[in-house]
C-alpha cells in the first residue's frame, strides 16, 4: 500500500548552491531539483523541423531580457535586510505592457527592468500579480508607450506529446543576445515546484540542461506557447523542466477577477487499495476502485465533509483506480490532477464509500488560508521580537531552511516535527503560529541562556502564546517582576528580571542597531 500525501509538505533544504542557485532535496521523491532562481536556461539540441519555422523577428519583439535588483530577507537578524543583488530572466509578451515570466525571477525585486533586443534602452516594470504556489508572475511596462509594437505570443490549445520537439526562446547565459534551442518533450508528469518548496503541479520534462537567464522564456510548439523555462535536475543530464499550459492557464484565469486565489487544496492523506486484505475490510467488490482516506487536514476543501476511512471511488465522474490515478485522454493522471484545473470556489462531485455504503457529496472548493503550509516567504519582512537579546521569531520555512549545522540537533528536530505534523497531531489547536526562540545576541543579560535556542514557547507570564502578538502582549504583563517563558515538552521554564530586560533592551537595541524590538507584522515597524 503506497500512501498519498497532502500536497502541503516539509521538504528541508539542505545545501546552498555557489551564486544564484539554491538546491533542495525532496526525500518523498528521492529527486534533487536545482531551482535557477534568478533564471534558467534550456540547451537542447535538435534538428531542423518546419514546426520550428517562427518568424524570428516576431520573436525578437515579443521575448524579453528581465533585470532585477533583489534584496532578500535575513532571517538570521530579521529587523534587516540582507545586501543588495542583481540578476536577470526572461519574459514574453501577452498582451499589451504585460510580460509573463516566473514568480522566482522577481520575488524580493527592489526594481525591475524590461528589455528587448531591439531596443538598446531598459524601462521600468512591477509586478501585477504573482504566484508563488505555481512560479508565475505578471509584469506591467510603466511606460504607457512602451511596446506598442511587441505582438504578443499566442498559446497554444493543447499541450505536445512525448517526443514533440519544441523550441526554447530567452536569455541564458553565454552571451547577451536573444538564444533559441530546440529539444523534445520526454515526460510530463507531476513533481514539486522548488520555488514555494511545498506545492507539486504538472510539469513537462524536455532533454535539456538548465543554465541561468531563461526562467521565464516561453517554449513553443508550431509556433506557440506551451510552457515556461523554470527548474532542472542537478546530477543527471538532459533533463531540464518547464511549466505546462494547464498550470499557465489556471494562473491566467485565476487572475482575470483582478485577484489571484491560488489552487485549492483537497487536504487528505490516503493510501491505495490494492491490498486485498484491505479491501476485504472495507467492504469493496472486486470491480471498485479507490484510495482510503487516512488523514484529514484541518484547512482543507475535504475538512467539513469527508472523514477518515470513506474510500473515493470516482471524482467528477472519473473513476479512481486502486492505485490512485484517473484517466484523462486517456492518460493515467494522479486523482488531485481534476483539483489542479479548478479554480477556488468551484466545487466538485465526489461518489464515497464510507461505512460500506454509497454516497455522493459535492465538495466546495473553499479552503481556508492555511498558516501552518510553511511555503517559502517572499517580498514580506519577518516578524520578530527581541527580549532581553533574546530573539523570537514564528517557525517558518525560511528560518528552517537557515539552521544548516543545527540540523543534527534535538531541539532543530522538534520543529521539523511541529512544521510537519502539528495539524496530524493537534498541536496547532488556539494557535496560528508557532514562536520559537531562534537565536541570542550575546549580553550580559543573557550569557546562561543559550541552551534554550530552538526551543518553541508554550507561554509567557502564564498565558497561552499561539502567535508571536501574543508573547508580546504577554510581556506587558510580567509575574512578580519577572518575565516567566515556558517552552513545549519543557518543564524548566526560562526566567527573566522584567526590569533587567527592560534596560538591556535599550543596550542591546543601540549595539546591534535594531530600530524596533517587537515587529508582529500587525503593524508596521
Amino acid at each position: 500500500m503506497e500512501p498519498g500525501l497532502c500536497k502541503k509538505q516539509f521538504i528541508p533544504k539542505q545545501t546552498l548552491c555557489p551564486s544564484v542557485e539554491t538546491l533542495r532535496f525532496n526525500p518523498m521523491r528521492r529527486t534533487i531539483l536545482l531551482t535557477i532562481l534568478l533564471g534558467a536556461g534550456l540547451l537542447l539540441a535538435g534538428v531542423p523541423s518546419s514546426a520550428f519555422a517562427f518568424n524570428v523577428d516576431k520573436i525578437r519583439q515579443s521575448v524579453v531580457k528581465i533585470f532585477v535588483s533583489v534584496q532578500r530577507e535575513d532571517y538570521s537578524q530579521p529587523w534587516q535586510r540582507r545586501g543588495l543583488t542583481g540578476g536577470t530572466g526572461s519574459g514574453f509578451f501577452i498582451g499589451p505592457r504585460r510580460i509573463l515570466t516566473n514568480a522566482h525571477v522577481v520575488s524580493d525585486a527592489r526594481f525591475i527592468e524590461i528589455q528587448r533586443e531591439s531596443d538598446s534602452r531598459r524601462y521600468n516594470a512591477r509586478v501585477l500579480f504573482i504566484g508563488h504556489d505555481c512560479d508565475l508572475a505578471l509584469l506591467e511596462i510603466d511606460d504607457p508607450a512602451f511596446g506598442p509594437d511587441a505582438p504578443p505570443l499566442a498559446f497554444g490549445s493543447s499541450m505536445p506529446d512525448l517526443n514533440d520537439e519544441v523550441s526554447v526562446i530567452g536569455y541564458p547565459m553565454g552571451g547577451n543576445r536573444l538564444s533559441i534551442t530546440r529539444g523534445v518533450v520526454s515526460r510530463i508528469d507531476h513533481n514539486l515546484y522548488s520555488h514555494s518548496g511545498v506545492d507539486a503541479h504538472l510539469v513537462m520534462q524536455v532533454d535539456a540542461a538548465i543554465n541561468p537567464g531563461n526562467s521565464g522564456g516561453p517554449i513553443l510548439f508550431k509556433n506557440r506557447v506551451v510552457g515556461l523555462a523554470f527548474q532542472g535536475m542537478l546530477d543527471a543530464q538532459n533533463i531540464g523542466y518547464a511549466i505546462p499550459l494547464p498550470v499557465i492557464s489556471h494562473f491566467l484565469d485565476d487572475i482575470a477577477d483582478g485577484q489571484y486565489h491560488g489552487y485549492p487544496e483537497l487536504g487528505v492523506a490516503w493510501l491505495n487499495t490494492r491490498n486485498p486484505a484491505l479491501r476485504k475490510d472495507l467492504g469493496l467488490a472486486p470491480d471498485q476502485g479507490g484510495v482510503v482516506i487516512t488523514s484529514i487536514d484541518p484547512f482543507g476543501c475535504a475538512a467539513p465533509l469527508l472523514q477518515s476511512g470513506d474510500v473515493l471511488l470516482t471524482i467528477e465522474g472519473h473513476p479512481i483506480d486502486d492505485d490512485g490515478t484517473i484517466r484523462i485522454g486517456g492518460t493515467p493522471v494522479e486523482f488531485t490532477e481534476i483539483l489542479e484545473r479548478r479554480q477556488w470556489g468551484a466545487s466538485i462531485r465526489c461518489n464515497l464509500w464510507r461505512n460500506r455504503k454509497p454516497l455522493t457529496l459535492d465538495l466546495p472548493l473553499r479552503n481556508l488560508t492555511d498558516p501552518f503550509a510553511y511555503r517559502f516567504l517572499y517580498d514580506t519582512p519577518p516578524p520578530y521580537a527581541v527580549v532581553q537579546g533574546l530573539v523570537f521569531l514564528p517557525i517558518s520555512r525560511n528560518l528552517l531552511a537557515g539552521l544548516g549545522s543545527d540540523l543534527g540537533s534535538a531541539d532543530t528536530h522538534a520543529l521539523y516535527y511541529v512544521s510537519q505534523f502539528a495539524k496530524i497531531d493537534g498541536l496547532h489547536t488556539h494557535r496560528t503560529e508557532f514562536v520559537v526562540l531562534a537565536s541570542r545576541l550575546p549580553h550580559p543579560a543573557n550569557t546562561y541562556q543559550q541552551n534554550f535556542i530552538n526551543h518553541i514557547v508554550d507561554q509567557v507570564n502564564d498565558q497561552p502564546v499561539g502567535s508571536l502578538a501574543d508573547l508580546v502582549r504577554a510581556l506587558d504583563h510580567p509575574l512578580r517582576g519577572f518575565h516567566v517563558i515556558r517552552f513545549l515538552a519543557d518543564p524548566q521554564p526560562l526566567i527573566l528580571d522584567a526590569e533587567v530586560a527592560q534596560k538591556a533592551d535599550r543596550d542591546i537595541a543601540a549595539t546591534y542597531r535594531i530600530p524596533v524590538l517587537h515587529f508582529t507584522g500587525e503593524a508596521g515597524p
